[in-house]
This record gives structure tokens, C-alpha cells and sequence, in this order.
């Protein structure tokens, strides 16, 4: 049995949502103040109703003259619970705890051939938390005066104590004993500042439960009984001794005429809950202690594992759900990894049976909690209009088959399902740095490492602190943006996606069979075969492509060629650059003769193999061939001798542009990086 949805009107982030679940694991990604909180708190309602008026979504409450003047502020919840029973089981306690929330049309056989037997129930529940109906006039009568929204919550809050709770079948609109709804599901919830107390209370909740089985209850009286009996022989001396002396003197107080004397006896009172307790040993020296002696982390990754499975043990764990707040709280990384690694496993080989919903900010668990049972969450402040918005993943990533003939059999190609081809190559690659970008507001796509580095200088230099605006750089390894940019295709959630690629334009092949380089006319007139391909797949709002436009075919030639100009002190940028990626023959020639074509063609190495000899005797045939861009051929020499050294090391060249305090103050953003980031941020 499972929550399959909820529906949430007026409460916290929540103006008029609804999130459909798992039956199993459920992982809520969002960044803080998405809501993720409130879903929890939500769900935990069901079961333990308890709102304030500091529960009423702030956005409706602003529009009180308008909206609450003849009616009072109200709170709904709608549950959705699924659950299949089987004519084979009599012991299914669960169609007496839905009954009262069945309709007819809520009963269904099992489509599948082989479950004959089994029946699919469907119960429907709302939950309102409105004002009393006799004290709607007076309350009216008090809004009236009511100038501001500080004087209109005052008021609210007066009438606090007024609110009742009610429960519907929605089946049937009619009310449902309270009780009743309640006792569905027993609901925990384990808030993020979790301490030893709060699990403890859930453990032993479990195990006073279990004492109170009526298999189990008779044996413990009976073990009670007899401990009363021989602690009753052992304290047998003070025992008479006390009878002796009430015995003696309960006249000379006046007991006797009222027929009543003193008579002393031992009646232990043994609560197995309560002697419970949870140590831990160490394994080298075998001592044990207490487990608020142990460090908050292991003791986090204990008080998490003993909640899981201590309630899967008990009857009736069908009904159990667990609402917990980011797990990874005190966690080491690799221990948040591992400790999901292993809840992940109880999901997918079905062992967890009971319903898990879990909130988190933690890339490691989303890097392994599985695409199907992930969820992301946003809030989206439009004034009035404001909402928290959801997007299941294992829905983002359902591909929509292709329409088949009704005279024919298809295949359907791999390819021809691109949202299956990009929930394989995520599901492999949505690591620890990767799956950041769930969390974040907006995301930056980049091939390589070196731009990863890089950006958040970049974006400091642009005026965008990288910290201040919540995004995530990732890099793909590569041109396959398309696997990354399908998490954000038509999703609910609209994040804006900035793709940064390259070109790879291809001005000349030296150590092929070229003798020349390309024209700089045929430079940038159409974009390159992936960014069509890109762009033709995804027609979405919130997705640019940017690539090079001054020549480059690279990041790292681009970077090159936006960092040259002869007034900056005679390309000290350029310089600079040149010299981190050039091995000490490049240093001294550019110590020697600066970023002068012509003296590095005078003065180039006689060696016919260098790569510099190459590169200036394939720019000078086409110099003498295009006269009228000399300029852009001796930038493009230059760059091109830049990317060659760059090419191997290019984290290194990265990580040295960072640590060069001079450079890195005077360094130069390429336009089309800078285009990009001025869009991702307005």
C-alpha cells in the first residue's frame, strides 16, 4: 500500500500543487526553499494533522481583502493510496483500513493474466484544515477593520484556536471519522536536525508494538510475573520485616477502625521499550558505549539504517511510510554514497517495502539513487502566481514511440528513442560532479576541463560572482550535449542551460597533405554540424549555444586570440599565455621577438619538422595569397601555436592562468563566452 499522490492547496510554497509518487523510493531534489520541507510536512499530515496559521501560503494571504473577507483562509490536502490485494491472502489488513475511502468505481481487477486473483484498490482522501463554521460572522465582522496584512494575521491568529480538521471520502464528498484517515499509515518523519532522541523514539516505538502483540504480550506478563516472584525472594528479610513493624503499629495511628491495614509487596514495572537500549562496540577492543558518546556521523548512518529496517520487520509494515530529511546530515561523502548505495539495492530487488520518501542537497546520493526514482523541485516566484513545480525524471525520460502502420511491423531503432539513449548515457555518467546540476538554478555545459576551471573566473570578471547565483558547471567530456541537455528538454522545471562548444573549425593540417591555410573569408559562415543538430532537436526557450567567433576553433585558441592587442603593453596578455603552454624553445623566441610575424619568419628554426617552421611557412603562402587579412593570418599563427603546446595540458594551462596573479587580473573573457553568461544571467 502507497501514497500515489498528493495535492496541497494553500500551504507554505504550496498554492495549488499536486506530485504523483513511487511505491517504493522517492529522492526530492531542489535548491533551498523549493519546498522540499513543506512536501515532507505535507505528507506527514495524513497521519499526524497539526497546522498554525504560520502554514497559510504568505502569497494568498496578501490578497486577503480580496480573497478572505466572507471566507476564512483554509488548507487542503488530497491523498491518493493504491494498494492490490489478493483473494489468496485473508490476512490483507488493508481493505478494512480503506474502506471507508472506497468508492465502487475505486475497485479494479488486475489487468494481467497472471495475477487472476488480484484486485487493484484505489482510496481518496481530502483533508481540510478550515475555520469552524460558528465562528465565520465574527470573524467577518473583525476582517472588516482589517487595514493591512499585519492587522488581517492578527486577527487570523486570534481565530487559530477555531480551525477543526475534517476528513473526506472523495468518492462520495461525504465526512470521514478522523481516526480513520489517520490510521492508514503510520508516518514517521526525521527532520535534518535529528539527534539521538528523536530515532530513539521511533525504535522503541517499533518495539513496544511488538510487545503488545497478543502472540507476544501473555509471554511477557509471564516473564514479568516470574521476575516479581524472585525478586520478591530475594528482598523477602526487609519485606518482613516492614509487615512486622505495619503490623505493630497501624492502630496507633487510627487504621484499624476504618478496617484497612498497610500490606507491602513488590510489583516491578518492566517496560520492554523502555528497556531497550542502542550501543556501539568497538570491533578492536570490544568495549561498548553509550551511542551519545560516539561521533555524530556513524551514529547518523546507525540511527538511519536501525529506522529502515527495524520498521520492515514488524507486522503491518504495508503501512508504514518514512519521511526523511537530507540523510547525508554529519555524513562523510563517501559514507552518504554508500549508506544510498544500500537503500538504493532495497529498492530494486523490491525490499523495501515500506513507502520512503527522502529530501536531500546531496550530489552523492543523487549521483546513485537511480534516475526512475528521483524527483526534482522548484519553487517559482511570479508574485501572486508563485508555485512549487515538479518533475519526475522517470517521466522526463519516457521517449513517445513512433507511430507504426497498421499494415506493418516496425522495429523501433535505438536511435530513433533519444530520451532512452540519454537516460542510459546519465544513468552511467551522472556522478558526484555531474549530478550537481539537479540542485542547481541554472547550468553551464562545457567539453572540457579547462573551461570548467576557468568560468567562475569568468564569471567574476563579467561582474556574475559564480557563488552568488546558484549554478552548476559541468563538464561532459566531450560534444555529446545532447544525453545532459534531455534532462532539461520541455521539463517542468525550466532551468536555462548554457552550452559552451567549439567550433572545431579546421584551418590547416600540417602534418597532413595541406600547403596552405583556409581563406579567413570562409571563416564563420555557417555553424557547425552539431550546433545544427543541437538546435534542430531541442527547440526549447531555455537553451543557448555559443561557440568561437574571432577565429578560434577551440576554447583555448579563442581565449588566446580575445587576449591579443597591441595595446595592452605589446600583447602582455598573449605573451603570458603563449609562455605558460610553449616549451623553452617557444619562451625564448617570444622573449627574443615578441609576437612579431615577420621576425619569427626570419628568424624561424631550420629544422623543416618543427612545428613552428610548419605552421609559419603555411601562413605566409597564404599571407602572399590574401593580402587584405594579414592581420587576422598573424592572430591565427599565433593562436594556432598556442593551442598546439595547450592541447596536452590543458587543465595544467588552466590551473596556471588561475595562479598567475598578474594575468589573472588583466585577462580577457572571449565574446562569445561573455554572450552566454549576459543571457544565462538576465
Amino acid at each position: 500500500m502507497h501514497i500515489d499522490k498528493i495535492t496541497i492547496k494553500n500551504y507554505r510554497n504550496f498554492k495549488n500543487f499536486s506530485m504523483e509518487f513511487n511505491s517504493s523510493l522517492n529522492v526530492i531534489t531542489g535548491g533551498n526553499n523549493s519546498g522540499k520541507t513543506g512536501l515532507l510536512k505535507a505528507i506527514y499530515q495524513l497521519s499526524n494533522p497539526s497546522l498554525t496559521i504560520n502554514d497559510f501560503n504568505r502569497n494568498t494571504l496578501l490578497k486577503f481583502k480580496d480573497l478572505y473577507v466572507d471566507d476564512a483562509p483554509s488548507i487542503e490536502f488530497g491523498y491518493v493510496i493504491k494498494h492490490t490485494i489478493d483473494e489468496d491472502n485473508p490476512e490483507d489488513e488493508s481493505i478494512v483500513r480503506l474502506l471507508p475511502f472506497l468508492g465502487l468505481d475505486n475497485i479494479h481487477k488486475s489487468s494481467s493474466a497472471d495475477d487472476n486473483n488480484k484486485y487493484e484498490l484505489t482510496a481518496k482522501i481530502k483533508v481540510v484544515w478550515s475555520l469552524d463554521s460558528k465562528a465565520i460572522g465574527e470573524y467577518q465582522s473583525d476582517v472588516k477593520e482589517a487595514k493591512n496584512l499585519t492587522e488581517f494575521l492578527a486577527i487570523l491568529s486570534s481565530y487559530e484556536a477555531s480551525y477543526t480538521w475534517k476528513f473526506y471520502n472523495v468518492a462520495s464528498d461525504e465526512e470521514e471519522n478522523k481516526k480513520r484517515a489517520t490510521g492508514i499509515f503510520d508516518i514517521s518523519f526525521i527532520s535534518a536536525d535529528r539527534g539521538n532522541d528523536e530515532v530513539d523514539r521511533e525504535v522503541r516505538k517499533e518495539i513496544n508494538e511488538f510487545s503488545k502483540e497478543q502472540k507476544n504480550s501473555l509471554g511477557f506478563k509471564t516473564l514479568v510475573g516470574n521476575f516479581a516472584e524472585e525478586l520478591k525472594d530475594l528482598a523477602a528479610p526487609v519485606l518482613l520485616n516492614l509487615a512486622n513493624l505495619f503490623d505493630r503499629e497501624y492502630n496507633n495511628i487510627g487504621l484499624q477502625k476504618g478496617n484497612v491495614s498497610i500490606v507491602s509487596d513488590l510489583k516491578p514495572v518492566v517496560s520492554v521499550a523502555d528497556s531497550f537500549v542502542t550501543e556501539v562496540k568497538d570491533t578492536h577492543s570490544e568495549c561498548t558505549l553509550p551511542l551519545e558518546y560516539n561521533g555524530l556521523g556513524y551514529n547518523n548512518l546507525i540511527s538511519i539504517y536501525m529506522i529502515l529496517q527495524l520498521r520492515e520487520i514488524q507486522k503491518g509494515k504495508d503501512f508504514k511510510v518514512l519521511c526523511l530529511e537530507e540523510p547525508e546530515a554529519h555524513l562523510h561523502p563517501a559514507m552518504q554514497y554508500k549508506l544510498f548505495k544500500y537503500i538504493r539495492g532495497l529498492a530494486d530487488n523490491n525490499q523495501l517495502s515500506q513507502q520512503v520518501f527522502v529530501t536531500t542537497h546531496s550530489s552523492n546520493i543523487a549521483a546513485v539513487a537511480g534516475l526512475d526514482n528521483m524527483f526534482m523541485l522548484s519553487y517559482v516566484r511570479k508574485g501572486a502566481g508563485s508555485d512549487c513545480i515538479t518533475q519526475s525524471l522517470h517521466e522526463q525520460f519516457l521517449d513517445v514511440p513512433p507511430a507504426l502502420s497498421n499494415s506493418e511491423t516496425k522495429e523501433v531503432k535505438e536511435e530513433s528513442k533519444p530520451k532512452e539513449l540519454a537516460k542510459k548515457h546519465l544513468s552511467k555518467f551522472l556522478d558526484v560532479t555531474r549530478s550537481d546540476m539537479l540542485f542547481a538554478d541554472k547550468v553551464i555545459l562545457v567539453e572540457g576541463l579547462a573551461e570548467k576551471l576557468l568560468l567562475p573566473k569568468f564569471m567574476e570578471i563579467c561582474g556574475y560572482p559564480y557563488e552568488d547565483n546558484h549554478i552548476s558547471i559541468v563538464e561532459i567530456g566531450g560534444k555529446h550535449f545532447e544525453y545532459f541537455i534531455e534532462l532539461f528538454n520541455k521539463n517542468a522545471i525550466e532551468k536555462k542551460v548554457l552550452c559552451i562548444t567549439d567550433r572545431d573549425y579546421i584551418w590547416t593540417e600540417p602534418d597532413g597533405d595541406s600547403d596552405h591555410v583556409k581563406k579567413w573569408s570562409e571563416y564563420g559562415k555557417e555553424e557547425p554540424d552539431h550546433v545544427k543538430g543541437l538546435k534542430a532537436q531541442f527547440k526549447i526557450d531555455n537553451l543557448k549555444i555559443v561557440f568561437q567567433s574571432l577565429g578560434g576553433s577551440t576554447f583555448e585558441d579563442e581565449l588566446f586570440l580575445a587576449n591579443y592587442g597591441k595595446e595592452d603593453s605589446e600583447f602582455a596578455r598573449a605573451k603570458a599565455l603563449i609562455k605558460i603552454a610553449g616549451n623553452k624553445k617557444i619562451f625564448e623566441m617570444v622573449e627574443s621577438y615578441g609576437l612579431d610575424f615577420a621576425k619569427w619568419f626570419i628568424n624561424k628554426p631550420s629544422d623543416l619538422r618543427s612545428i613552428v617552421t610548419k605552421y609559419l611557412n603555411l601562413f605566409q603562402r597564404t599571407i602572399n595569397e590574401d593580402s587584405d587579412n594579414v592581420n587576422q593570418y598573424e592572430q591565427l599563427f599565433f593562436s594556432k601555436i598556442f593551442l598546439y603546446y595547450a592541447q596536452t595540458q590543458k587543465g595544467n594551462i588552466a590551473l596556471s592562468i588561475l595562479t598567475d596573479e598578474i594575468l589573472g587580473e588583466i585577462l580577457v573573457v572571449p565574446d562569445y563566452i561573455k554572450e552566454g553568461l549576459e543571457w544565462l544571467i538576465k
